[in-house]
């Protein structure tokens, strides 16, 4: 791709996650409308996930052709690594080229959450490798906090104004990235937080029983409870897998969450990309922290000097029906101070 050129299509190319920085209707009409009506006039698919406000806008511009887009479900982004599998699925099920208008919901988020979020978009751009798929991401500097705007200058490859789209200086590697969001240690677990320690396979099950009774009486909903055992029990196979003995299960709650961790003081693990992008099926390693990934509603890796510790997060609600909120919070994060 050049420096700068008009509205094509990119094909294969490791520039085809856009970042669209925009002020008002105009500015987003100007970039989002032809993109998808270049993309049907191409006869590719182009799938739209952004609010109810720009997509209802899209709508009305779109006109008789708005049929012909699909639109996202309201629970699309319920987590970052369900939205990231999504995008990724979207894109590798395309027989060809396609098109995705994908616009993240920051509004409403704790400093966690816009962490994993912006770690996200960051990781788009290798779940669309090796595929046709063009992704836009559109930015509102109007309602967005400075930090969570620096950041997509860091997540992106390419920049979108209008019809004009070139590389971006600024953009830093998936992996770069990564590293520096599990830069920052996590906080202790509190001195009421129940704990089991066990030294190998044979304790499994009581691993599980010891989840599940405190699980249930924190009145997790019964099938968190259930995706919540499958985590535990993917973390512990990777912490008897790649450690030994000593290894400890610490579990507590929040108002919100169920907190639940499994540290092996023997484990090295290379965290930065570890569990994010669907494994490859011909090998074990890797499928235990996708699986935990996709069925918390967050999960943080640490690997020091001191062993590994997978921490599990699980709602104790159940989730909104539309991920789009109209509350602000800015959120701290490395990336975005």
């Amino acid at each position: 791709m050049s420096d700068a050129h008009p509205s094509s299509r990119p094909g294969r190319t490791p520039h085809a996650h856009h970042l669209l920085l925009y002020a008002g209707d105009r500015q987003f009409l100007a970039a989002a409308l032809p993109f998808a009506q270049d993309g049907l006039a191409a006869g590719e698919p182009v799938f739209i996930a952004t609010s109810r406000y720009n997509t209802e806008l899209l709508r009305r511009r779109l006109g008789a052709r708005a049929d012909e887009v699909t639109f996202a479900p309201a629970h699309w982004y319920r987590t970052p690594a369900q939205a990231l599998l999504a995008f990724h699925d979207k894109a590798h099920s395309a027989a060809g080229p396609s098109r995705v208008l994908g616009e993240t919901p920051w509004i409403g988020l704790s400093a966690d959450q816009t962490r994993e979020w912006t770690r996200y978009e960051s990781l788009l751009t290798l779940a669309l490798a090796s595929t046709g798929a063009w992704h836009l991401c559109p930015y509102d500097i109007r309602t967005l906090p400075s930090g969570i705007l620096h950041a997509a200058q860091l997540t992106h490859p390419a920049l979108t104004t209008g019809v004009i789209h070139r590389t971006n200086p600024a953009h830093v590697l998936p992996s770069a990235f990564s590293a520096v969001c599990d830069a920052a240690s996590l906080p202790d677990p509190p001195d009421t937080c129940e704990e089991f320690r066990f030294d190998g396979s044979g304790q499994l099950a009581e691993l599980r029983d010891f989840t599940a009774r405190f699980a249930r009486g924190a009145s997790l909903p019964p099938d968190r409870v259930d995706s919540l055992l499958v985590c535990v029990d993917e973390a512990a196979a990777t912490a008897v897998r790649h450690g030994g003995a000593g290894s400890c299960c610490r579990i507590w709650t929040t108002t919100d969450e169920v907190f639940c961790e499994i540290t092996d003081p023997e484990g090295s693990l290379n965290t930065a990309l570890a569990g994010y992008l669907p494994p490859d099926i011909t090998h074990l390693d890797g499928r235990g922290l996708w699986i935990i990934r996709q069925l918390s509603d967050a999960a943080d890796i640490r690997s020091t000097p001191r062993g590994t510790t997978i921490r599990i997060r699980m709602s104790r609600r159940r989730p909104a029906a539309s991920a789009y909120r109209t509350d602000h919070h800015t959120g701290a994060h490395p990336w975005t101070d």
